[in-house]
């Protein structure tokens, strides 16, 4: 049965030891004609592939070929064909006809495509043993002529039904074995010079053709699976480096340039949108004391708690949560309203209260808090992203100034306009 592993990574990277066979066979050029287990069905499923996609291409050449030859056995051997009421068409091209037609047809059978093999050896094993036969029973001019077919049909067999070495072996052998036994049964006699130079010697060396060919397609394929090993593993180790590149180790979540980089392209969204875009900032209260006091061991983890609470606390996948530096964090919140903001703050607020973490050198809560600066800009083509942090920054200055644990929402300044009435 042909079976194809669609996870073909899992053959090189979940066994070590293939691996190493694969690359110290392709360092070698090793002439092997079996690889293990699973390598051996790729390769096979691979080939029964190709010979289905020759078969495909090249019916209507198959087709043509074998009516070219029974035009000739009609036109040349004319005797022969009306012989004993056609005996020769019933006994040899009537089957022949059959076998191509099957062989023919195999790439739209299901059940072939899954068994191609299992298929295929029994009836070129027929197609080889009825053209010897024929070459046996007949002398002359169209036994050579047979002849010449029973070469056709080895090439064929070889390069376009595509047998891995074994098992054309094991064909060449069947047919030959099962002809022999076929003219002793019925007392036929072989000329065994003949035979051993148009079959025996012919066999031979399409068989050393074969296996250099099938040689070079085994390395080749080899280094096909090597190559795509490589390229998956460095594929991962990119994916690998781009994910360290854009996250917070400390935290497990986005870096500064993993903000920078979204927030560029959610401000040229909203631009084109015309939305609105919320960018809460984040400050940990007293967070230089509770570092003094408790060690950085103990900072570190606190400020891990609070990166994943913040994550925990978001509720949209475009939603973006970042360490933003230090004691720093930010909460960028794509088509949301500065309402929108404050729900997310008083979420926030509620998630980090609720981790309790104790901070006694604290001077508004006897745990860990966050002041928090909320800003909000429908973009447009007269500010920018740095207009937005640079308000989200003087709402949390604001927050920190009117006592912390709190956060505010920023207000445009309004300027005032001065007039005078002139009395006449």
């Amino acid at each position: 049965m042909l079976k194809q592993d669609n996870n073909s990574n899992n053959i090189l990277n979940n066994n070590p030891n293939t691996l190493t066979y694969v690359e110290s066979t392709i360092a070698l050029k090793k002439i092997t004609f079996k690889f293990p287990t699973p390598l051996e069905e790729r390769f096979i499923y691979k080939r029964a592939k190709d010979s289905q996609a020759f078969i495909h291409t090249g019916r209507y050449l198959l087709v043509l070929l074998f009516m070219t030859i029974c035009l000739n056995v009609w036109l040349f051997f004319s005797d022969i064909v009306f012989y004993n009421d056609f005996e020769v068409v019933k006994s040899t091209y009537i089957p022949l006809a059959t076998a191509i037609a099957f062989i023919i047809l195999s790439p739209r059978l299901a059940i072939i495509q899954r068994y191609f093999y299992y298929f295929m050896a029994p009836v070129s094993i027929f197609v080889l043993h009825i053209i010897i036969k024929l070459s046996i029973l007949y002398d002359g001019d169209y036994s050579d002529f047979v002849t010449y077919h029973l070469m056709t049909a080895i090439i064929l067999m070889a390069f376009g039904l595509r047998f891995v070495m074994p098992l054309f072996i094991v064909v060449l052998l069947s047919s030959a074995g099962l002809s022999i036994i076929y003219t002793s049964y019925h007392s036929i006699s072989i000329n065994y010079s003949k035979f051993s130079n148009y079959y025996i010697v012919y066999s031979l060396v399409v068989m050393a053709l074969a296996a250099i060919s099938e040689w070079h397609e085994r390395i080749a394929f080899l280094q096909s699976l090597l190559l795509t090993h490589q390229t998956e593993e460095l594929k991962h180790l990119n994916e690998e480096l781009d994910h360290i590149a854009h996250e917070d180790a400390l935290t497990g979540i986005a870096n500064r340039r993993s903000f920078d980089e979204v927030s560029r392209k959610e401000w040229d969204r909203g631009l084109r949108d015309q939305q609105p875009l919320t960018l809460l900032l984040l400050d940990v209260d007293f967070f230089k004391k509770y570092n003094d006091f408790y060690g950085h061991g103990e900072g570190d983890r606190c400020l891990h708690h609070i990166g994943q609470a913040l994550k925990a606390s978001i509720m949209r996948t475009s939603d973006v949560v970042a360490r933003y530096g230090g004691e720093e964090f930010a909460l960028l919140l794509p088509n949301t309203k500065a309402s929108g903001g404050v729900q997310v703050a008083e979420r926030v607020s509620a998630f980090i209260d609720g981790l309790a973490i104790r901070h006694e050198f604290s001077e508004v809560a006897s745990h860990v808090t966050v002041s928090i600066g909320i800003a909000t800009i429908t973009a447009n083509h007269t500010q920018s992203m740095t207009d937005l942090l640079k308000q989200a920054d003087i709402a949390l200055y604001q927050a920190k100034a009117s006592g912390r644990h709190q956060f505010v929402v920023y207000q445009a300044p309004v300027t005032a306009i001065a007039s005078s009435t002139t009395s006449s």
